[in-house]
């Protein structure tokens, strides 16, 4: 995955309300680029091989009502 650069964090970030300025944005920049490393390293094995499906339990649909 390529970094993202500065005018798609200030757009991720307008999209929740924030507004980025420098020296902030470029701060921003590198440490989210850094997370996002990070977490696209993160591969344990069979994880690609499991299929998560969401499940309500009867009593979840009680607290819905």
């Amino acid at each position: 995955m390529s970094d993202l650069n500065n005018g798609e964090i200030q757009a991720l970030a307008k999209a929740v309300g924030l507004s980025l300025q420098e020296p902030e944005l470029t701060q921003v920049a590198h440490s989210l680029n850094a997370m996002l490393e990070a977490m696209a390293a993160i591969n344990p094995p069979g994880f690609n091989l499991e299929e998560y499906v969401a499940v309500a339990q009867p009593a979840d649909l009680e607290d819905a009502e």
